[in-house]
């Protein structure tokens, strides 16, 4: 056989193979599920192809991060289920649930989200699986991060199974047990002398709460008196719980929530006050010097007629 005849052999051979190839990602479409497909070039197809095939696919920016960065997780779904929203869980090297979001699809198919590290869920050092799952169980896909480095004093003050209230010039360490749904944040109030917790829901479920009495109580007289009844709301209505254990240092709340509350608030008569002795000396100081310098001056205002 001469050279131009082999030439020709494989010419024909590759056009050959060229055609098998097409009709396998053709054959993945059809006009009703994928109306542009027909406009598509091989390349496209197959890229759509390894879509279909994968239907959620899920990353973040980088593989490493610190206990105070921002980690963005983005992603697609390779079909939309509607309004279904993307559930985004993520589990610590403990196998510990961190925290859990829904997140919305856009129309392009895609969906992304902010995960802060600086939370005390954060504080180990190792391997964090971010999941996403879109509709049924099996529909997931996984990214998996390391947290390293060194944890902030207030992160470590407490254990994974403690939140961090601040109060005054203090960090008080509130143990706490919570069955479907991951807290958030949480933040103390004397104003209102209450402690609010922000969740994400993932069912219906409960929180104990052992509420040291020098972070938040409930007296008949404010810091005062027998022990009254604390008041329980969820998302500002009324909610069932029971005061489960009592001693002269702490109640213990046991609090039940619905799927998809999204805010827990407890109150009492008192709470500790979310600026410390300092601050109180300094507005003192202030006020004195404020008073001093008017009545030296003959500084007033009220306007003189």
């Amino acid at each position: 056989m001469n050279s131009y005849a082999l030439y020709v052999l494989i010419a024909i051979m590759a056009a050959a193979g060229t055609l098998a190839i097409v009709p396998t990602y053709a054959s993945t479409f059809d006009e009703e599920a994928c109306p542009d497909c027909g406009s598509m070039d091989i390349y496209e197809r197959a890229n759509m192809a390894n879509q279909r095939d994968s239907p959620i696919r899920v990353m973040t920016e980088n593989k490493v991060y610190d206990h105070n960065s921002e980690i963005h997780v983005r992603g697609y779904v390779a079909n939309l289920r509607g309004d279904a929203p993307v559930t985004i869980t993520v589990t610590g090297p403990q196998n510990n649930i961190v925290t859990v979001q829904q997140v919305e699809v856009s129309e392009d198919n895609s969906f992304e989200a902010m995960l802060n590290t600086g939370g005390s869920l954060w504080k180990q050092n190792g391997m964090y699986t971010i999941r996403a799952q879109y509709g049924p169980q099996q529909i997931n896909d996984k990214a998996v991060v390391e947290i390293t480095g060194e944890v902030s004093q207030e992160a470590s003050a407490c254990a994974a199974d403690e939140l961090v209230v601040k109060g005054g010039n203090q960090v008080y360490c509130v143990p706490f047990d919570i069955t479907g749904a991951v807290v958030e944040k949480n933040s103390i109030s004397s104003k209102t002398s209450s402690l609010t917790l922000i969740i994400t829901t993932d069912s219906d479920g409960s929180v104990s709460l052992q509420i040291p009495r020098n972070v938040l109580d409930a007296r008949q007289h404010g810091m005062e008196g027998d022990d009254a009844d604390f008041i329980v709301l969820v998302d500002g209505e009324e909610a069932d719980f029971e005061e489960i254990d009592t001693t002269s240092d702490d109640r213990t709340l046991d609090i039940t929530f619905p799927v998809g509350a999204t805010q827990i608030e407890v109150i009492g008569t008192w709470a500790v006050p979310e600026f410390g002795t300092t601050a109180a000396i300094i507005l003192a100081v202030a006020i004195v010097a404020i008073v001093a310098v008017s009545a030296r001056t003959r500084l007033s205002i009220l306007p003189r007629y």
